[in-house]
């Protein structure tokens, strides 16, 4: 009875052991199961994340194409939406108007740009401080949109926010956000600390006082008749006008 005892509690150790390591295994399994499935839908997440924003761009491109020859009220939802292969109620699920996305042609186009030079670059005068580098490619884009971005001054409140960004509501895309200005604030400080931007004026303000600058210049271009708005005119002005703003950043030669 001893020896029956022992051998059934020895063939129920290993039983047990034997259960218990099948169950370990099991385990891994439909961990190792679940982990390809999560994979899985993580893939498929990132697929259709790629797909939104491939769809976002035609959807943009498009309408650059339809905004640059036609008036903002000939410009049709149904169409954009026809030539992307989508509904309309798709199409309200990017954009929930007409008008943002005029809006988003420009501040998609803005976020690709350097319009706000890195804090690492030297900074050797008051232009260098303010002024990107591919100005010259910025004011090329400008002059080639007028159309659009005439559209964008009537129909959106994007310049005006500028103006008024305080007043903005929350959640509204400003033209110039902090995020964006933050990098060429850094680089007025540095020429402050240099000596070459005055140091009475607070850094922040020296870039909204820039921004409303050549938005305002950008603007009396867009306002002018198209026989006389011609590029070099928007070039020149701002040359001028930008001239005398960093002659009164300067700090006083006594």
């Amino acid at each position: 009875m001893a020896e029956g005892k022992a051998e059934g509690k020895v063939e129920g150790m290993a039983e047990g052991k034997a259960e218990g390591k099948v169950k370990g295994k099991a385990e891994v399994k439909a961990e190792v199961k679940a982990e390809v499935k999560a994979g899985g839908k993580r893939a498929e997440m990132s697929l259709r994340e790629r797909k939104k924003l491939q769809m976002r761009q035609t959807l943009l491109a498009i309408a650059e194409e339809l905004f640059s020859t036609l008036p903002f009220e000939e410009v049709m939802v149904d169409e954009i939406a026809a030539r992307a292969n989508i509904s309309q109620k798709t199409f309200f699920n990017y954009f929930p108007t007409k008008a943002q996305l005029l809006e988003e042609l420009l501040l998609s186009w803005l976020r690709q740009v350097n319009l706000w030079p890195s804090p690492t670059e030297n900074v050797t005068d008051v232009r260098s401080a303010l002024v990107p580098p591919n100005l010259n490619e910025i004011q090329l884009w400008v002059i080639a949109h007028r159309h659009i971005l005439q559209m964008i001054m009537r129909h959106t409140d994007l310049f005006a926010s500028v103006y008024y960004s305080s007043q903005v509501p929350a959640g509204k895309n400003l033209l110039f956000p902090p995020e964006y200005r933050q990098p060429r604030m850094d680089r007025v400080k540095r020429a402050q600390e240099q000596g070459v931007i005055r140091g009475d004026i607070a850094p922040e303000l020296v870039c909204e006082m820039y921004d409303l600058l050549r938005i305002d210049i950008v603007q009396r271009w867009l306002c002018m008749p198209e026989e006389q708005a011609c590029g070099e005119l928007y070039q020149r002005t701002y040359d001028e006008m930008v001239a005398i703003f960093f002659r009164g950043l300067q700090p006083d030669s006594n």
